[in-house]
């Protein structure tokens, strides 16, 4: 199942030890990204360290694991559904993750109940997500 993953689902997994981190390395799950993820993970660094009690080294190393394992596509490459994505999405900052659902014809996972607020996009919760897949 090709997914494209919002920022929030990494933060909360990193800070969050009881968030269910086998999910988002579950070999049916092809996930993708715009490169504003891996900005909104570094802008938000000092953060998840504090909160997850990583320290430096940890969080890049994890960095290196996440970027691994999601596909970063450019933004050039589905610029031309921003438009549309700009229509549909409830919250202006997640306009760009909607353009690349839109482009991939493909779900999004994001925790932000406010993005299941329009009828284009499915948006599943990693506890959706999970339920989908069963795992437990």
């Amino acid at each position: 199942m090709q997914i494209v993953i919002d920022a929030n689902v990494l933060m909360s997994m990193l800070i969050k030890p009881d968030e269910p981190i086998d999910s988002f390395f579950d070999s049916r799950l092809s996930l993708f990204a715009p490169q504003l993820l891996f900005e909104e993970l570094e802008n938000n660094k000092e953060e998840v360290m504090e909160k997850s009690r990583l320290n430096g080294e940890e969080f890049e190393w994890l960095n290196l694991i996440l970027k691994h394992n999601i596909t970063i596509i450019p933004e050039e490459e589905f610029l031309k559904y921003r438009e549309r994505a700009d229509n549909i999405c409830p919250d202006p900052k997640d306009i760009v993750y909607f353009a690349l659902a839109l482009y991939l014809n493909c779900a999004i996972w994001s925790n932000e109940k406010k993005l299941k607020e329009q009828p284009k996009i499915m948006v599943y919760a990693t506890h959706e997500l999970m339920e989908l897949l069963n795992i437990n």
